[in-house]
């Protein structure tokens, strides 16, 4: 049987809530938390702050605090779901712009690529159902060479 394959904006609209983390870092280690999707101004239907916070535990065993933002925004032309930086050096810019369109073995794809000085981040965003999506971000540089493996869950109340 073939599932039908959702439109970008299905995707958009599927992600307030709640939701769990896991993040593989490699041998740096893990990050386990909680994700946040909101609609942080009732005007715009189709912006959405994105807050991850939670516990990094390296590889060594020290344990950090830790958070992120950004803002997802849902575009027309193309269709696609932008992401924002929402960190004080970069605020507003773009990190990556999501066309999905591509089959993966288990969900359907979006790519870009996010240049940050002479590094690259290889970002693939997984889409399973409304309530479990993954991102995968290979990033390669003269000084770096990783993946970011993340699991997203929907919390169920």
């Amino acid at each position: 049987m073939t599932r039908p394959i959702p439109t970008t904006t299905e995707i958009f609209q599927s992600l307030p809530g709640n939701w769990t983390l896991m993040r593989d870092l490699g041998p740096t280690g893990q990050f386990k938390g909680d994700v946040t999707f909101n609609l942080a101004e009732p005007q715009k239907p189709g912006f959405l702050r994105y807050r991850e916070e939670g516990m990094l535990e390296r590889g060594d065993g020290k344990r950090f605090d830790g958070y992120r933002e950004y803002d997802f925004v849902l575009r027309e032309d193309p269709p696609a779901i932008e992401l924002l930086f929402r960190d004080p050096l970069s605020f507003g810019n773009r990190y990556v712009l999501l066309q999905f369109g591509e089959d993966a073995t288990e969900g359907f794809c979006a790519r870009d690529i996010h240049p940050c000085g002479e590094d690259f981040y290889h970002h693939c965003m997984i889409w399973h159902d409304a309530n479990h999506f993954e991102t995968k971000i290979k990033i390669t540089g003269p000084k770096k060479d990783h993946l970011l493996h993340s699991i997203y869950r929907r919390k169920i109340s």
